[in-house]
């Protein structure tokens, strides 16, 4: 998987969570996410490496954002549950 996608309450989180990343030396982007994935809160979603995801979690969970559901994003953009 090329990237991960972590599910935001609110553009604004999703928007905070970016800078936060980032403040962190982490590459960050918000995405919209498909209607019909589960538990994806506003649709909104902070975009990641794939193998830079725990670290985001983490640094997100350190920083009081409520961390629930993430998503892989395979290199044509599809939108997938994570193994």
């Amino acid at each position: 998987m090329a990237n991960a996608l972590i599910a935001c309450r609110s553009v604004t989180y999703a928007q905070r969570a970016v800078r936060l990343l980032e403040r962190h030396g982490l590459r960050a982007s918000m995405r919209k996410l498909p209607a019909d994935l589960p538990e994806t809160g506003c649709g909104h979603a902070v975009r990641v490496k794939h193998e830079k995801l725990a670290q985001a979690i983490q640094l997100m969970k350190d920083d009081g954002f409520p961390v629930k559901t993430h998503f892989c994003e395979d290199e044509n953009g599809e939108v997938l549950l994570c193994p």
